[in-house]
């Protein structure tokens, strides 16, 4: 049985949130129903007040075992934290384990808002070498950012990033407005709108051929959560390269998707899952004529179908974990 369920983030209103606690009931049922008196820990907004509010209730109540949720966003607490217990601890979500689901990945899946495979395969409106969109401006975002400006790219590829104050350091001539899927989905936080159900403005995803994807945390492997960034270049039927210490290699071909890493040798010999060698590829990229961009897409398109179809049995994998459900350890 649940006996208690600590969750301090998001609200119920946001059909992220709601997506997310049809998920857990699923994954939860099996204890919700046995004799074991299990406590939920879900890490979203995880704050000292919370962790010092949870610490108090787990000292002064009987329970049997822990379940750490990490879905909506990275881990905060893990499972070591909890140690001092010496009780089970299963974590759930974005953990190493068996208790891993891709929830962001679920997410698109349900939610994405994309045009037709026809429409995004049609090489006819590419004229833009790539696309680089950053809302919240974090450390690596601004890291490239930086690398972006200092070899003269910042007006070559449609590229758009968040600051502070509610003030964006750089926005797209065209975009789309928001969705409230999530909170703070307006331009008050940023300076820019957080469009998480959508490729955004369909002609600037038609004019992009390749994707450049800064991931919310920098090293995938290390923190093992990615959001929908990774996947809108997937599903929207596009290269890309990710900002991240192997250029996402790694995380990537274990779940079996293919890197587009290896796939430009024919104009740069730098290694392009080194992310500082990202800006000075996408210079190399720039120069290249319309007629290149156009080629090398279509080239590209069996991979990026291969990517596509992947990405639906990625998908049905999280279902599968999801439908079987989490039984108590002890």
């Amino acid at each position: 049985m649940i006996v208690q369920v600590f969750d301090n983030g998001w609200g119920n209103l946001f059909a992220a949130k709601q997506f997310e606690v049809s998920l857990v009931d699923q994954l939860l049922a099996p204890l919700a129903s046995d004799d074991h008196k299990t406590v939920v820990i879900n890490s979203v907004w995880y704050s000292q007040d919370l962790n010092d509010k949870v610490m108090r209730w787990l000292n002064a109540n009987d329970f049997d075992h822990l379940v750490l949720v990490a879905m909506l966003d990275p881990a905060i607490p893990w499972p070591d934290r909890f140690g001092i217990f010496d009780k089970p601890v299963t974590a759930l979500g974005y953990y190493p384990g068996r208790g891993h689901v891709d929830f962001w990945a679920m997410f698109v899946d349900r939610f994405l808002v994309c045009p037709s495979q026809c429409d995004l395969l049609d090489d006819h409106d590419i004229d833009t070498a790539f696309m680089c969109l950053n809302r919240k401006p974090h450390w690596h975002r601004q890291e490239l950012y930086k690398r972006l400006r200092e070899h003269q790219l910042l007006e070559r590829g449609l590229i758009s990033m968040g600051g502070a104050d509610g003030v964006a350091q750089q926005l797209l001539p065209v975009d789309v407005g928001h969705t409230d899927i999530a909170p703070n989905s307006g331009p008050e936080q940023n300076g820019m709108s957080n469009d998480i159900a959508s490729l955004g403005h369909p002609t600037n995803w038609r004019r992009c051929f390749l994707n450049i994807v800064t991931e919310t945390m920098f090293d995938i492997n290390r923190f093992h959560f990615v959001s929908e960034k990774i996947y809108k270049p997937i599903v929207g039927c596009r290269p890309f390269l990710v900002y991240d210490p192997d250029g996402a290699r790694t995380w990537l071909q274990d779940r079996g998707f293919e890197c587009y890493v290896d796939d430009f040798r024919d104009i740069s010999d730098l290694d392009l899952s080194v992310p500082g060698n990202l800006a000075p590829f996408l210079s190399s990229l720039c120069y290249q004529p319309v007629t290149y961009l156009r080629h090398k897409f279509l080239d590209l398109k069996e991979k990026i179908l291969h990517n596509k179809n992947q990405f639906h049995i990625h998908v049905e994998r999280n279902h599968h974990t999801v439908q079987k459900g989490i039984q108590c350890p002890i």
